[in-house]
């Protein structure tokens, strides 16, 4: 039964924001693969008030690949 449960086990959700060229959120999304094109980057929550501003610094998670440039 766990192999079974290894194939389709749920992903849960994640939560990505698209950044600016000034670093300001201009864009959030929940999906569960993250987007492609554009500065997305994965925070831990989504916070309707980080549109149009910074993301804070404890909003992102850790990632191990680094933030793309435009």
């Amino acid at each position: 039964m766990s192999l079974f449960k290894t194939l389709f086990r749920h992903r849960p959700p994640r939560h990505y924001a698209l950044l600016d060229d000034q670093n300001r959120c201009r864009m959030l999304l929940t999906a569960k693969e993250r987007p492609h094109g554009g500065r997305w980057v994965e925070i831990a929550e989504i916070r309707l008030d980080w549109i149009g501003k910074p993301l804070p610094g404890a909003g992102l998670q850790q990632r191990s690949d680094p933030i793309p440039q435009a």
